[in-house]
């Protein structure tokens, strides 16, 4: 199983609506090349882990890094895990900019999203993403 985890900053201003779009487009997608993940928004940034078949994955980021609402995009780590951390979802998504979201998950994301440098920022991404879907469940 291959995954791999990439931040990148919105080009343009999202709404909920278009965020909302944007989850359920991924969920359709990914359930249909068998990827799972998830995707994380806050402040017009994401976040976002990828798992799958390596090359249904690396063609899904192929396609994300095309695509033109993403701009900054820059991956941070990638490699082989024995099995899903996400199996239950094509695409968990979370706004961290919704209050309620932000309510729930602000200690957390205070605690643990905070990437000190690309050695150790790589590292702290992946506990972050998969330590993060466990407490969404």
């Amino acid at each position: 199983m291959f995954y791999l985890i990439y931040v990148s900053s919105s080009a343009d201003p999202m709404t909920t609506d278009d965020l909302l779009f944007l989850s359920q487009e991924s969920r359709d997608k990914n359930r249909e090349r068998g990827i799972t993940g998830l995707l994380l928004y806050k402040d017009g940034s994401f976040m976002q882990m990828l798992e799958g078949d390596k090359q249904a994955v690396l063609g899904l980021y192929e396609k994300i890094v095309e695509d033109q609402r993403h701009t900054g995009i820059l991956t941070i780590m990638s490699g082989e895990i024995e099995e899903r951390n996400f199996d239950q979802w094509s695409m968990g998504f979370c706004n961290l900019d919704d209050p309620a979201s932000l309510r729930r998950y602000r200690d957390y994301v205070s605690e643990n999203l905070v990437l000190r440098s690309f050695e150790s920022g790589a590292q702290d991404a992946y506990r972050f993403m998969v330590s993060f879907s466990r407490r969404m469940e």
